[in-house]
């Protein structure tokens, strides 16, 4: 019987599948700026961290939290409560900026940022993939281990962006690609980054597999070198996508605009 059972155990250890992966980033742009981004994905829920910053996303809720770990609180809500807090934000910022110009000034500013705001508002995702093209190379990098293709990736035919993609490790299988991306636009409010990343071969790559490398290209000669240094399946306890049961829930704009003396346990919920 003794045999028996260490032989169960045996087969049950075998048997021990990870049901989540942790993937860290490390970002450089060529001017010895560097920064690192961790991310853990599990069951529909991704978490990305910062030194600085905490964001998760969780695409079964549909919830957005973003967790301010020096001062012990949190923001949580929809992309769309997202919207309208950031753009509520972004016109208070605006009512002080108009504050003592002339009105003429005034009148002119208040046009250009009533098209800009608009443009925050609309929560139609415009995506022109005619002057958009992923361009397979000849050539393959081996990267963390991995064989990695390179595609290069150009706008209006020029190239914004190189890209290096594995189709020998998926940690994005069971993630729904289109609300990841969708999340994300949310969060970093670059639009051409993620016009790009909604085209169909872009999502293609992403679901079949995930980008290793990247180097981005701007107009003033600067690149941003983005490369995969760590990643490896490993199961994750569900606390760790929840913000801390001691952190208090506040505004945005309480969250955005903290001071170390103020006093949060009042804060708008």
């Amino acid at each position: 019987m003794r045999i028996v059972i260490i032989t169960i155990l045996v087969l049950l250890v075998q048997e021990v599948t990870y049901g989540g992966w942790v993937i860290t980033e490390k970002s450089n742009n060529g001017l010895g700026n560097t920064s690192i981004q961790t991310t853990f994905i599990q069951n529909n829920v991704i978490r990305y961290e910062t030194p600085t910053s905490i964001v998760i996303i969780n695409l079964n809720t549909k919830l957005i939290t973003m967790v301010f770990s020096e001062y012990k609180v949190y923001w949580s809500g929809t992309s769309n409560e997202l919207k309208l807090s950031t753009v509520s934000i972004y016109d208070m910022q605006f009512e002080k900026m108009l504050a003592g110009l002339p009105p003429r000034e005034q009148k002119e500013l208040d046009s250009v940022y009533n098209n800009l705001r608009q443009q925050m508002l609309d929560s139609a995702d415009y995506v022109n993939d005619k002057n958009i093209s992923i361009i397979k190379t000849d050539e393959v990098q081996k990267i963390y281990g991995y064989a990695s293709q390179k595609y290069n990736i150009l706008v209006d035919s020029v190239l914004i962006e190189s890209i290096w993609h594995t189709s020998e490790v998926k940690p994005y299988d069971d993630i729904s690609i289109g609300d990841m991306i969708s999340f994300m636009q949310q969060v970093n409010q670059t639009p051409g980054k993620v016009s790009i990343a909604q085209t169909k071969e872009y999502l293609e790559l992403l679901k079949t597999g995930m980008l290793l490398k990247s180097i981005e290209f701007s107009a003033n000669s600067n690149k941003v070198e983005t490369t995969v240094t760590n990643i490896r399946e490993i199961d994750i306890v569900y606390d760790f996508f929840l913000p801390p049961a001691n952190y208090a829930k506040v505004s945005l704009y309480d969250a955005l605009y903290l001071m170390p003396e103020q006093d949060f346990n009042d804060a708008d919920e």
